[in-house]
């Protein structure tokens, strides 16, 4: 695979990935994406099934294709935290990859998934031969260890209100809405409070009064933003 690009949105007729649309691949040409698309392997997942699960070791570098991922974390006392949510196009699984590591949590579908995945011994030789793929990767990490750091400081720093501004700002970025403009992901309670460093109960009373001052409506486990420069307001400042 030479290292010679085309414009980044040019269209392949090898499609079945839909590599192109990747990120960390999108300034490859058609023949890089052939190549690639050949040394790829497609798997597919069912709600509740775990792609890859806490302490095992990565095999591959994991393209999210389709459907909704959480990742989550066992806690001491045996509870599930859910740590982030995904949805295409990402990656799962890079921090253990790059480390060469076992992952430290599970991601886990949410529905219907479809992922690709380049084993491990032949992404490392793309990395090698295609400048532009690494330096995807590398910002991506980047853009990971600032997203961190950011939510480090809304968990740690940020009032009640602010850390729920937060979480809802970001599912409502990350996650996308529905056609009816509700985020598109049903949440419990009580995983909107993992997602905040919050206690279900708090989250109760924080969701209840962002519905009164109408920054929000709510559909059972669905949320509408409908006030988003008073969320980015509370972020900023909360």
């Amino acid at each position: 695979m030479d290292s010679t690009f085309n414009e980044p949105n040019i269209r392949s007729k090898y499609e079945f990935c839909k590599l192109q649309k990747q990120f960390i691949f999108r300034h490859l040409n058609v023949g890089q994406l052939h190549s690639l698309s050949s040394q790829m392997d497609q798997l597919h997942y069912e709600p509740g099934d775990f792609i890859f699960k806490q302490g095992a070791s990565p095999n591959g570098f994991i393209c999210l294709k389709k459907g909704k991922v959480k990742i989550t974390q066992m806690a001491n006392n045996g509870k599930e935290l859910i740590i982030d949510l995904k949805s295409p196009p990402d990656t799962l699984g890079i921090r253990a990859l790059s480390t060469k590591s076992r992952y430290q949590s599970s991601a886990v579908a949410l529905d219907h998934v479809s992922i690709c995945i380049i084993h491990s011994k032949d992404f490392y030789k793309i990395l090698d031969s295609c400048p532009s793929v690494y330096m995807e990767l590398f910002n991506y990490i980047g853009e990971r260890l600032v997203r961190a750091d950011q939510k480090l400081v809304s968990l740690t720093q940020k009032s009640l209100r602010g850390r729920l501004a937060d979480t809802l700002l970001l599912l409502q970025k990350n996650i996308g809405e529905d056609l009816e403009g509700y985020i598109d992901i049903p949440l419990k309670r009580s995983e909107m409070a993992h997602l905040s460093n919050m206690t279900t109960s708090n989250v109760i009373r924080t969701l209840s009064e962002f519905k009164r001052d109408k920054l929000i409506e709510i559909n059972g486990r669905k949320f509408r933003i409908i006030g988003k420069q008073p969320l980015i307001h509370l972020s900023e400042f909360g």
